[in-house]
């Protein structure tokens, strides 16, 4: 979604002449090419199935470790209150990863989230640092309980 917004004001910049130099109007155009094919594959019914099974996945997963003890995650009907809001966590991770204080070793919001959960203690979101409530590691889940919630985490808007 974010992509087809980007891609739309960038055609409405080039079409008004306003497009930075940097910027490949051709390049533009097979982004405006692949957006279609992009939307097909997503919106099949086989697609949409399996994610909704890793969504569930995530969800069990967030439910059994109790998670939203902790967290908000309006999905998932939990209201926390420990912890930093996992709602809209997709572009939190984003912003998390430039953050000066961020000190760990991820470079993409996956990482970040794989980091957070194993080793939380390698970035304490500001503000939460004085908590008596600091998140423990979940190293003892499985990898395919560790993806689910990843999965999850990504998908949070």
């Amino acid at each position: 979604m974010l992509r087809l917004s980007l891609l739309a004001l960038s055609i409405a910049l080039c079409l008004a002449g306003c497009l930075p130099a940097a910027v490949d109007p051709a390049g533009l155009m097979t982004s405006v090419a692949f957006a279609p094919t992009a939307i097909a594959r997503l919106s099949t019914p086989s697609a949409l199935h399996a994610s909704a099974e890793k969504l569930d996945e995530g969800l069990r997963t967030y439910r059994s470790q109790y998670c939203g003890v902790c967290h908000q995650l309006t999905v998932g009907g939990t209201t926390g209150q420990f912890g930093p809001s996992h709602d809209g966590l997709a572009w939190t991770a984003q912003r998390r990863l430039l953050d000066p204080a961020y000190t760990g070793q991820a470079t993409t919001p996956h990482e970040y989230l794989r980091e957070s959960i194993l080793s939380p203690e390698v970035y304490i979101v500001d503000g939460y640092a004085d908590s008596s409530h600091h998140m423990p590691s979940y190293a003892h889940l499985s990898s395919s309980e560790i993806d689910a919630l990843i999965y999850l985490m990504e998908n949070q808007w």
